[in-house]
């Protein structure tokens, strides 16, 4: 049995390993669902919980359970290990959110340690040896946790410390007793395979890190990571891409050694978190932020200053017919800080959020760039992706004190994206305590909505990719700029991953062409999906600040266009509602109530409205963000508009109006046309049965003007033969008889026809 689930393994098949748990009553999918993020149901709208509280202990209480089913097994505990080992390797091919990773090794090894003295020996020494490779998966994870935060050292320091842990499972595997010689040769196979890989990495993330503080050469490490990539044992496809996609970036490395390296002497760095808050409006939220903001509780901070309005230059002095103009409030927050896992200060950041009268608020984090590299560059712009390792990002508590002032630094995240997503979702809470709490304000943003804005002032040339490399030559024009090595990490996109160490250097460098309207030599503006570059070599600073803004102001942009969505979203489900309910009463007209109906057709028209208003709104925005008038420069409306067009400006707003026609015209129309068609339908009926019913009573009534007659005879009859007074009883009896008989005859007959 070991030979055969053991043997299997190793040829990268792990399906026998788990039926064969099944078959002895361990729950494999639940133990599939620790480490992955998307295991539990999701939250009506909250994002994805990434490391729900309590996942350690729940870890813990899941393998404890699951161990007793397999304890009697010889291997078992150490089988079930295996088992969960797989399913996290599994999970971290996926996933940049380790945490729940973490999570489930540590958890397991704590179990498995606690419960090590009641198993039998040769079980416990065979658990024993696979608990040091829990450990070197765990190490693993935060070498790419560290690489992912730009940290080499780091990452070498994991890798080797993962060397050492397949080594002690490899020592382990020499000492298990007789019975288990198919997972002793696993173990020790799978030991020396990670051994292989991770000091491979080690060497990799060593040789870069020397070649680009001092420029020390790479020939060696190039040569180490081929022979590792052919070693034998490393007979893993998966690592062998890993080390082979090292060696493609140490190849671009070694290309441009002598080149002449970028160097940002001087710019500035914005990382921007565009939102929206559904349920008020722009205008109200900036006076809401005005006037109470500076009590407001966002992410464990109070604002350290309010302001009225936005930093702003005469640009945006527009001149709209209708007054509008792009303004609002901002919240000023404590610096914030990101450290890595060990405390570690890597970068900190002015923070604030701006909130905006057109409905375009977003949360910027801030900081000034000097003498930074393109490997300082590269970890900068990517430590605004959600993907980015986790670390520590708190605010800094500053002089004051440390508890409920505005320095309190609270619990912190892991990430910027989390802090800004918590800021934009607080601030939408304070506005819906300000105004009562009962016109459901809430935030649309999610975590890889993030723009970066990187404005050069100053740059500089040397040979080689030393940090202190001399001598430097100042960089005058776009095209020096453009053909220095590291400079296509300005004018890319902030990748979603980190796929080798140092990769930038195999991005695409482009060519210098300029999408600025005044062509000044030494200026540049590029624009990527969540980055724009602005180069100004020469500009005075005031005039970088105001093309800042704007390009700050279209990147803020994505948040407005969430907004929209997000409303539309919801003018879709209730549209979608209306369908249903729409048919349900189509199903049996004869039998819909009148007055619900009625009621839906109100609904129908108030959403209908509501729809409108909204189309109105939006359209008038779009046209206003496109409008010379909203800045008061023709230069500076053109330099937006082609902020915007390389933004993709035109094909979102094409495509928000489709939507918005579709909702109105082809959704919401046709429901509306058919409870016209049912309530029309119900009103001719009841009229022809109201008609009915007239008839009805009309023929009664005659009836009776008839039996009357009748009567007329009667006394004819009394008259002429002298009736007595019982006979005259008994005619006007049979009389009212007959009367009563003959209405109540048509009465009925007329009300069978309706």
């Amino acid at each position: 049995m070991l030979a055969e689930l053991t043997g299997a393994l190793r040829g990268g098949d792990a399906r026998p390993l788990r039926e064969w748990l099944a078959s002895r009553g361990v729950d494999t999918g639940s133990l599939r669902g620790l480490p992955r993020w998307n295991a539990d149901p999701p939250q009506d709208g909250v994002p994805s919980v990434r490391r729900p509280p309590g996942r350690a202990d729940r870890v813990v209480e899941e393998v404890a359970g699951q161990l007793e089913k397999v304890t009697g097994e010889p291997g078992g505990v150490a089988l079930l290990l295996l088992h969960l080992l797989d399913e996290v390797e599994e999970a971290f091919e996926l996933s940049y959110h380790f945490g729940l990773l973490w999570d489930t090794l540590r958890g397991a090894r704590i179990c498995v340690r606690d419960r090590l003295d009641a198993l039998p020996a040769a079980e416990a020494a065979a658990a024993r040896a696979v608990l040091p490779l829990l450990s070197a998966l765990d190490e693993e994870i935060l070498a790419e946790n560290a690489v992912t935060s730009g940290l080499l050292t780091a990452q070498a320091e994991a890798s080797e410390r993962a060397a050492g842990h397949c080594r002690e499972t490899a020592a382990a595997a020499r000492s298990l007793p007789a019975g288990h010689e198919p997972l002793a040769e696993y173990l020790t196979h799978a030991a020396a395979r990670g051994e292989v890989y991770n000091h491979a990495i080690s060497g990799v993330a060593r040789a870069v890190t020397a070649h680009l503080e001092n420029g020390a050469p790479l020939d060696a490490a190039l040569a180490a990571l081929t022979a590792a990539e052919q070693h034998p044992r490393l007979d893993d496809r998966k690592r062998v891409s890993v080390l082979r996609a090292h060696r493609f970036s140490l190849t671009a490395l070694r290309r441009d050694a002598d080149a002449d390296w970028l160097r940002v002497d001087h710019g500035t760095l914005s990382l921007l978190y565009p939102f929206a808050l559904r349920g008020a409006t722009p205008e109200d939220v900036v006076e809401l932020v005005a006037g109470t903001a500076a009590d407001w509780r966002l992410a464990d901070a109070v604002p350290v200053q309010v302001h009225a309005s936005l930093e702003l230059d005469d640009m945006w002095d527009g001149s709209d017919s209708l007054g509008r103009r792009y303004d609002g409030a901002r919240a000023e927050l404590p610096d914030v800080v990101v450290r890595d896992l060990g405390g570690t200060e890597l970068s900190r950041f002015g923070a604030e959020i701006i909130f905006s009268r057109l409905g375009n608020h977003f949360v910027r984090f801030h900081t000034e760039l000097l003498d930074v590299t393109p490997a300082d560059l590269y970890a900068l712009l990517f430590r605004a992706a959600p993907e980015h390792g986790s670390g520590a990002v708190t605010f800094d508590p500053g002089p004051g004190p440390a508890a409920g002032g505005a320095g309190a630094a609270g619990p912190g995240r892991p990430r910027l994206s989390d802090l800004a997503l918590d800021l934009a979702r607080d601030a939408a809470a304070e506005v819906r305590a300000a105004t009562g709490g009962t016109n459901g304000v809430q935030a649309v943003c999610r975590p890889g909505m993030f723009q970066a804005v990187v404005a050069v002032h100053e740059a500089s040339v040397a040979r080689g990719p030393a940090r202190n490399a001399a001598p430097r030559r100042e960089v005058r024009t776009i095209e020096e700029f453009a053909a220095a090595a590291g400079a296509q990490v300005l004018t890319n996109p902030v990748t979603h991953l980190v796929g080798s160490i140092a990769e930038w250097s195999r991005y695409a460098t482009r060519g210098a062409s300029s999408s600025t309207v005044v062509g000044m030599t030494g200026d540049w503006t590029v624009s990527t999906c969540n980055t724009t570059l602005l180069v100004g070599l020469g500009a005075a600073g005031f005039t970088m600040s105001g093309r800042r803004m704007t390009a700050e102001f279209a990147a803020s942009l994505d948040g407005l266009f969430a907004g929209w969505s997000d409303e539309l979203a919801g003018h879709y489900r209730r549209t979608r509602d209306f369908q249903r309910r729409a048919e349900e009463a189509g199903a049996d007209p004869a039998a819909a109530d009148p007055a619900a109906l009625l009621e839906l057709a109100r609904e129908l028209d108030a959403e209908k409205i509501r729809l409108h208003d909204f189309s109105v709104e939006a359209r008038s925005a779009m046209a206003l963000i496109r409008s010379p008038s909203l800045v008061s420069s023709p230069v500076e409306a053109q330099i937006l508009e082609r902020l915007l067009e390389e933004s993709g400006y035109s094909a979102r707003v094409r495509e928000l109006v489709r939507t918005m026609d579709e909702v109105a015209h082809e959704q919401l129309g046709p429901v509306i046309e058919k409870i016209a068609a049912q309530r029309a339908g119900q009103e001719d009926r009841a009229d022809a049965r109201a008609e009915r019913r007239q008839r009805a009573k009309l023929d009664s009534l005659l009836a009776v003007i008839a039996a009357v007659g009748i009567s007329g005879l009667g006394q004819i009859l009394q008259s002429g033969y002298a009736v007595e007074a019982t006979g005259s009883a008994l005619i006007v009896t049979a009389i009212v008889l007959l009367a009563g008989f003959v209405g109540g005859w048509f009465y009925l007959a007329a009300r069978r026809g309706t």
